[in-house]
C-alpha cells in the first residue's frame, strides 16, 4: 500500500496490507497511521521525524536514491518539490523488468528525464489540469504542478502512458466525462495515452 491518509484511520486491518510505503507526512498521506499499523511501514528519515508520535512498531527507513525490495517489488525514492514542512519523494517502482513512476503530490520533479526514463507509465498529481497551483519559497517550489506540465515531463522522457490520481476540486467537482476527454486530448497532443484514475482501477503491464 502506498500512502495511508487519515480517511483510512481504523480501517487498515480490514485492508490487511503486507507493507505500507509513504511519500510524505501530510495528513492525507500518512495520518491513517495515527493509531499504528498492522505491518511494516517504510518512509524517509525526514518523514519519520514528522511522525515520531505515531505508535508504529515496525518502522523501516526508506533511503533516498537507493532501491529497496519489498515483497519482490523494487522501490527507489527520489526527492521531489512539493512542501517545505513535509518534504516528499516520488517512487520509481519496478518488478519483472517493467517500471513505473508514482508521485501523487508534486510541484517540480528535479531531473525529470532521468527519473522517468525507461518507465512504462507515470502515475502523477491530479490536483489541477492546466492552472499551476505553485508558489515559490526561496529556490523551492511548493504546491502542485498541473497535468499539462507533467505530460511535458513524460514527453521529454519518452513515457507513453500517464494516469493522474489524488485529484483536486477542479476535477472532482466538475463534469467527469468532459474532463476525461480533456485529459485524453491533452495527452494525445503530447503523444501520450493519458487518463484520470478512478477508485477500483487496476493496472496491468501485460502486453
Amino acid at each position: 500500500m502506498i500512502d495511508c491518509g487519515k480517511d483510512w484511520l481504523g480501517r487498515l486491518r480490514k485492508v490487511a496490507p503486507t507493507a505500507i510505503v509513504l511519500t510524505h507526512a501530510h495528513a492525507d498521506h500518512a495520518w491513517g497511521l495515527a493509531q499504528g499499523a498492522p505491518c511494516p511501514v517504510y518512509a524517509t528519515k525526514t518523514t519519520w521525524a514528522l511522525l515520531d508520535r505515531f505508535p508504529i512498531r515496525e518502522r523501516r527507513v526508506m533511503p533516498v536514491g537507493k532501491a529497496v525490495t519489498i515483497g519482490g517489488v523494487r522501490f527507489r525514492a527520489l526527492r521531489v518539490q512539493h512542501s517545505i514542512r513535509a518534504p516528499a519523494v516520488g517512487y520509481r517502482i519496478s518488478a519483472g523488468g517493467d517500471a513505473m513512476f508514482y508521485v501523487p503530490d508534486i510541484a517540480w520533479l528535479p531531473n525529470a528525464a532521468k527519473a522517468l526514463r525507461g518507465t512504462k507509465v507515470d502515475i502523477g498529481d491530479g490536483a489541477s489540469i492546466k492552472r499551476p497551483l505553485v508558489r515559490r519559497h526561496g529556490r523551492s517550489l511548493i504546491g502542485h504542478a498541473p497535468i499539462v506540465a507533467q505530460l511535458d515531463w513524460c514527453r521529454k522522457a519518452g513515457v507513453r502512458r500517464a494516469i493522474f490520481t489524488h485529484c483536486g476540486s477542479q476535477i472532482v467537482r466538475r463534469d467527469g466525462r468532459r474532463l476525461e476527454a480533456l485529459v485524453g486530448s491533452l495527452g494525445h497532443a503530447h503523444g501520450i495515452e493519458a487518463c484520470l484514475a478512478h477508485d477500483g482501477d487496476s493496472l496491468s503491464f501485460s502486453g
